[in-house]
Protein backbone atom coordinates (compact mmCIF):
# COMPACT_ATOMS: atom_id res chain seq x y z
CA UNK A 1 0.00 0.00 0.00
CA UNK A 2 1.03 3.60 -0.56
CA UNK A 3 0.14 6.66 1.51
CA UNK A 4 0.21 9.58 -0.90
CA UNK A 5 -0.19 12.74 1.20
CA UNK A 6 2.68 12.45 3.67
CA UNK A 7 0.57 14.29 6.24
CA UNK A 8 0.39 13.32 9.91
CA UNK A 9 -2.41 13.78 12.45
CA UNK A 10 -0.39 16.61 13.97
CA UNK A 11 -0.16 18.26 10.55
CA UNK A 12 -3.94 18.18 10.32
CA UNK A 13 -4.32 19.72 13.78
CA UNK A 14 -1.96 22.54 12.80
CA UNK A 15 -4.00 23.22 9.64
CA UNK A 16 -7.22 23.38 11.65
CA UNK A 17 -5.61 25.81 14.09
CA UNK A 18 -4.59 28.03 11.19
CA UNK A 19 -8.02 27.89 9.56
CA UNK A 20 -9.66 29.01 12.78
CA UNK A 21 -7.63 32.23 12.56
CA UNK A 22 -9.16 33.14 9.20
CA UNK A 23 -11.72 35.95 9.25
CA UNK A 24 -14.36 33.84 7.53
CA UNK A 25 -17.07 36.46 7.80
CA UNK A 26 -15.05 38.54 5.32
CA UNK A 27 -14.07 35.57 3.12
CA UNK A 28 -17.47 33.96 2.45
CA UNK A 29 -18.92 37.00 0.60
CA UNK A 30 -16.16 36.81 -2.01
CA UNK A 31 -12.43 36.83 -2.67
CA UNK A 32 -10.73 39.84 -4.25
CA UNK A 33 -9.87 39.57 -7.91
CA UNK A 34 -6.55 37.77 -8.55
CA UNK A 35 -3.65 40.10 -9.16
CA UNK A 36 -5.08 42.97 -7.14
CA UNK A 37 -3.33 44.38 -4.05
CA UNK A 38 -6.31 43.19 -1.95
CA UNK A 39 -5.86 39.63 -3.21
CA UNK A 40 -2.14 39.65 -2.46
CA UNK A 41 -2.73 41.00 1.04
CA UNK A 42 -5.30 38.30 1.77
CA UNK A 43 -2.92 35.54 0.66
CA UNK A 44 -0.04 37.03 2.64
CA UNK A 45 -2.24 37.39 5.73
CA UNK A 46 -3.11 33.69 5.83
CA UNK A 47 0.07 32.32 4.31
CA UNK A 48 -1.68 31.06 1.18
CA UNK A 49 0.32 30.57 -2.00
CA UNK A 50 -2.17 30.19 -4.87
CA UNK A 51 -1.58 27.82 -7.74
CA UNK A 52 -1.87 29.32 -11.19
CA UNK A 53 -3.53 29.34 -13.60
CA UNK A 54 -6.80 29.53 -11.69
CA UNK A 55 -9.58 27.10 -12.52
CA UNK A 56 -12.22 28.30 -14.95
CA UNK A 57 -15.20 27.18 -12.86
CA UNK A 58 -14.70 29.16 -9.72
CA UNK A 59 -12.15 27.33 -7.62
CA UNK A 60 -8.67 28.02 -6.38
CA UNK A 61 -6.00 25.73 -4.94
CA UNK A 62 -3.59 27.19 -2.41
CA UNK A 63 -0.64 25.88 -0.43
CA UNK A 64 -0.30 26.84 3.21
CA UNK A 65 2.80 27.62 5.24
CA UNK A 66 3.01 23.96 6.28
CA UNK A 67 2.87 22.69 2.70
CA UNK A 68 -0.74 21.53 2.83
CA UNK A 69 -2.95 21.94 -0.22
CA UNK A 70 -6.37 23.54 0.22
CA UNK A 71 -9.08 23.70 -2.45
CA UNK A 72 -11.36 26.74 -2.23
CA UNK A 73 -14.68 26.39 -4.08
CA UNK A 74 -16.78 29.35 -5.14
CA UNK A 75 -20.33 29.89 -6.33
CA UNK A 76 -19.47 31.45 -9.67
CA UNK A 77 -16.55 32.02 -12.02
CA UNK A 78 -15.02 34.20 -9.33
CA UNK A 79 -16.87 35.31 -6.27
CA UNK A 80 -18.63 34.03 -3.20
CA UNK A 81 -16.81 31.25 -1.36
CA UNK A 82 -18.83 28.10 -0.75
CA UNK A 83 -16.36 25.72 0.89
CA UNK A 84 -12.78 24.70 1.45
CA UNK A 85 -11.43 21.16 1.56
CA UNK A 86 -8.17 19.44 2.37
CA UNK A 87 -7.14 15.80 1.85
CA UNK A 88 -5.40 14.86 5.08
CA UNK A 89 -4.63 11.19 4.35
CA UNK A 90 -4.88 8.84 1.40
CA UNK A 91 -3.83 5.21 1.18
CA UNK A 92 -4.18 3.13 -1.96
CA UNK A 93 -3.60 -0.54 -2.68
CA UNK A 94 -1.11 -1.62 -5.30
CA UNK A 95 -3.07 -4.78 -5.93
CA UNK A 96 -6.53 -6.10 -5.17
CA UNK A 97 -5.01 -8.57 -2.70
CA UNK A 98 -4.22 -5.57 -0.44
CA UNK A 99 -7.84 -4.40 -0.18
CA UNK A 100 -8.36 -6.08 3.17
CA UNK A 101 -5.28 -4.31 4.49
CA UNK A 102 -6.66 -0.99 3.22
CA UNK A 103 -9.81 -1.50 5.28
CA UNK A 104 -7.75 -2.42 8.33
CA UNK A 105 -5.52 0.65 7.88
CA UNK A 106 -8.58 2.87 7.46
CA UNK A 107 -10.04 1.54 10.71
CA UNK A 108 -6.77 2.26 12.54
CA UNK A 109 -6.32 5.72 11.04
CA UNK A 110 -9.74 7.28 11.56
CA UNK A 111 -9.69 7.53 15.38
CA UNK A 112 -6.15 8.94 15.39
CA UNK A 113 -6.93 11.81 13.01
CA UNK A 114 -10.29 12.42 14.65
CA UNK A 115 -8.56 12.77 18.02
CA UNK A 116 -6.10 15.27 16.51
CA UNK A 117 -8.96 17.48 15.33
CA UNK A 118 -10.81 17.09 18.63
CA UNK A 119 -7.76 18.47 20.42
CA UNK A 120 -8.33 21.72 18.52
CA UNK A 121 -12.12 21.88 18.15
CA UNK A 122 -13.30 19.85 21.11
CA UNK A 123 -15.81 17.01 20.89
CA UNK A 124 -17.76 16.93 17.61
CA UNK A 125 -21.45 17.68 17.45
CA UNK A 126 -21.85 14.13 16.10
CA UNK A 127 -19.59 11.32 14.94
CA UNK A 128 -20.23 7.82 13.66
CA UNK A 129 -20.14 5.40 10.70
CA UNK A 130 -22.13 5.47 7.47
CA UNK A 131 -24.78 3.02 8.72
CA UNK A 132 -25.46 4.60 12.13
CA UNK A 133 -29.19 4.78 12.80
CA UNK A 134 -28.88 8.30 14.20
CA UNK A 135 -26.75 9.64 11.33
CA UNK A 136 -27.85 13.30 11.09
CA UNK A 137 -29.36 14.96 8.09
CA UNK A 138 -27.38 18.03 6.96
CA UNK A 139 -28.61 21.49 7.92
CA UNK A 140 -27.93 22.45 4.29
CA UNK A 141 -27.94 20.01 1.33
CA UNK A 142 -24.41 21.06 0.40
CA UNK A 143 -22.86 20.01 3.69
CA UNK A 144 -22.88 16.22 3.23
CA UNK A 145 -24.76 13.56 1.20
CA UNK A 146 -28.33 12.62 2.01
CA UNK A 147 -29.39 9.27 3.46
CA UNK A 148 -30.16 7.57 0.15
CA UNK A 149 -26.73 8.36 -1.30
CA UNK A 150 -24.96 7.40 1.93
CA UNK A 151 -26.64 4.01 2.27
CA UNK A 152 -26.01 3.16 -1.37
CA UNK A 153 -22.37 4.26 -1.52
CA UNK A 154 -21.25 3.88 2.14
CA UNK A 155 -20.00 7.44 1.86
CA UNK A 156 -18.95 9.01 4.09
CA UNK A 157 -17.70 5.77 5.60
CA UNK A 158 -16.81 7.50 8.87
CA UNK A 159 -17.93 11.02 9.68
CA UNK A 160 -17.76 13.79 12.26
CA UNK A 161 -19.01 17.35 12.19
CA UNK A 162 -18.72 20.44 14.35
CA UNK A 163 -21.56 22.95 14.40
CA UNK A 164 -20.12 26.45 14.85
CA UNK A 165 -20.71 28.66 17.82
CA UNK A 166 -22.76 31.75 17.02
CA UNK A 167 -20.36 33.76 19.16
CA UNK A 168 -17.89 34.01 16.25
CA UNK A 169 -19.50 35.53 13.12
CA UNK A 170 -18.94 33.47 10.00
CA UNK A 171 -17.40 30.47 11.77
CA UNK A 172 -17.68 27.55 9.34
CA UNK A 173 -19.36 24.19 9.67
CA UNK A 174 -16.45 21.75 9.83
CA UNK A 175 -16.66 18.12 8.74
CA UNK A 176 -14.10 15.33 8.87
CA UNK A 177 -14.92 12.41 6.60
CA UNK A 178 -13.40 9.13 5.58
CA UNK A 179 -14.25 7.47 2.28
CA UNK A 180 -13.52 3.97 1.02
CA UNK A 181 -13.53 3.56 -2.76
CA UNK A 182 -15.84 0.97 -4.31
CA UNK A 183 -13.05 -1.37 -5.60
CA UNK A 184 -11.88 -1.82 -2.00
CA UNK A 185 -14.91 -4.04 -1.38
CA UNK A 186 -14.03 -6.31 -4.33
CA UNK A 187 -11.29 -8.82 -5.10
CA UNK A 188 -10.85 -7.65 -8.68
CA UNK A 189 -9.30 -4.15 -8.50
CA UNK A 190 -7.11 -2.23 -6.04
CA UNK A 191 -8.97 0.17 -3.80
CA UNK A 192 -8.14 2.96 -1.40
CA UNK A 193 -9.32 5.20 1.37
CA UNK A 194 -9.21 8.96 1.91
CA UNK A 195 -9.65 11.19 4.90
CA UNK A 196 -10.58 14.81 4.24
CA UNK A 197 -11.47 17.97 6.09
CA UNK A 198 -14.14 20.33 4.77
CA UNK A 199 -15.16 23.81 5.89
CA UNK A 200 -18.55 25.08 4.76
CA UNK A 201 -20.07 28.54 4.73
CA UNK A 202 -22.74 28.89 7.44
CA UNK A 203 -26.35 28.48 6.36
CA UNK A 204 -27.05 32.20 6.51
CA UNK A 205 -24.38 32.85 3.86
CA UNK A 206 -25.59 30.05 1.59
CA UNK A 207 -29.25 30.95 2.06
CA UNK A 208 -28.59 34.49 0.87
CA UNK A 209 -27.45 33.34 -2.57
Amino acid sequence: MTETTGRTPRDLAVEVEGLLRVDWASVWPGLPEPGTPEFRRLCERYGWEPETPFHERGSMDVHTRTGAKLAISMESSWGQVRSLDHYAWHVKAGDASENGAVLARAAETWPVYLKAVEEVLGAPTWTGPWNAEDFPEPLHPAYWPDKAFRLESRRPYEFAYWQPSREVPGRPYITLSQSVSFPTWTATAPGGSRLYLELWAPTEFLAAR
